[in-house]
């Protein structure tokens, strides 16, 4: 039994996936933390270099600058400081986008430099305090309620420190000026994170609407390729990456024996059985038709076949309730050992389970890593 080229073809989208910067799975919701994707943090970044510009010309030119604190060039040591950091965060994000630590290190080292512009403002309203709603909005708009709960504290705190300080044996002491301009700033933020936290609350029930098969309840073809590449990524953090693909024998006999809606009634009991045998970290897709993907992070091939022996088993127990004629076979594979990538993995699994199938072995079970379990 030959399997259509479809493998091939999704080889090359994949392929294709890969060299577009914009990839959909580097912008996704892990618990209340967004990972965006490459582009929208590289305008971040691009961002940070122009407020950083700004504020060199803005404390070297305007030329009212008085020390209090830091000296002007202790001040200028700070930005060069900043800018050697943000460059640092840049290359790293270049090569992995998702990383909440730099995120929220990034967020709080924003909160320290626009503290001590604040703190030298030169100016008794002073304009740095504006930049405080931009790491909010930038930081916590960008990264999901989380950290947009923690850059709204962080602003505060540091906005209020900084004003406090500078007050500190002055005359005037906090002018109204300056309260209504901060208690403006504050209603602003929190009017902001009243609408992000429903913008959030559609977007994260729309993304998990377009990632989820309908029928089953488990992630979708486009959502698995989605989510592989950021797998297959860490292989070099994680210990081994083993990819299980599912195909139930003689589904379509069901179909056209009971109808569709009995067919349907099997892929989601099926669906059930993946999920029992799942792990919390582990991904399971409907790959399309009859056929499944799961994904097992830092397993062992030997405790994969265990998986999938319990599989097995678990569907012929779903087929004598039902009293049909039904199997899975399955292939199992390790990545990097068979594949750096999805599709390649997904075609090495593949044809050695439909190999298996060639033979007569209906009820296969195929492990590229050493034997077959009879």
């Amino acid at each position: 039994m030959q399997k259509p080229s479809r493998r091939t073809n999704d080889r090359q989208e994949y392929s294709e996936r890969r060299a577009v910067s914009d990839r959909r799975h580097d912008a996704h919701w892990s618990s209340a933390t967004r990972i965006p994707g490459w582009p929208e943090q590289k305008v971040q970044f691009l961002t940070r270099y122009l407020f950083l510009v700004l504020g060199v010309v803005f404390f070297n030119f305007s030329g009212e600058f008085k020390p209090t604190w830091l000296t002007l060039q202790q001040l200028n040591v700070a930005f060069g400081l900043y800018f050697i950091i943000n460059s640092l965060g840049f290359t790293h994000a270049r090569m992995y986008t998702d990383s909440t630590a730099r995120y929220r290190a990034a967020m709080w080292i924003d909160v320290v430099l626009v503290s001590l512009c604040v703190l030298h403002d030169p100016y008794s309203i002073p304009p740095s305090l504006l930049v405080f709603i931009m790491v909010v909005l930038g930081n916590g708009m960008r990264y999901g309620m989380r950290l947009f709960g923690e850059a709204l504290t962080g602003c505060f705190a540091g906005a209020m420190l900084a004003l406090s300080l500078r007050n500190i044996g002055s005359a005037e002491g906090l002018t109204p000026g300056v309260l209504f301009l901060n208690l403006f700033g504050g209603i602003i933020l929190i009017y902001a994170y009243i609408l992000m936290s429903r913008i959030e609350a559609s977007r994260s029930e729309l993304e998990r609407q377009s990632s989820i098969d309908s029928l089953t309840g488990l992630m979708n073809r486009r959502a698995l390729f989605d989510v592989a590449d950021q797998l297959f990524r860490r292989l070099g953090l994680d210990k081994n990456l083993v990819m299980m693909f599912a195909d139930l024998n003689k589904f379509k006999a069901v179909n056209d024996t009971y109808g569709h809606a009995a067919g349907d009634e099997v892929l989601k009991e099926f669906a059930m059985i993946l999920r029992d045998c799942m792990r919390g970290s582990d991904i399971a897709a409907r790959f399309g038709g009859d056929e499944f993907v799961l994904l097992l992070p830092n397993t062992a091939l030997a405790e994969a076949v265990i998986v999938a022996e319990r599989l097995q088993a678990q569907t012929v127990a779903l087929a004598q309730r039902k009293q049909i004629d039904l199997s899975v076979s399955i292939g199992i594979g390790e990545a990097p050992t068979h594949g750096n990538d999805l599709a390649t993995l997904l075609d090495q699994v593949d044809q050695a389970m439909y190999r298996s199938k060639s033979d007569g072995n209906c009820s296969s079970l195929n492990c590229l890593g050493g034997a077959t379990p009879q």
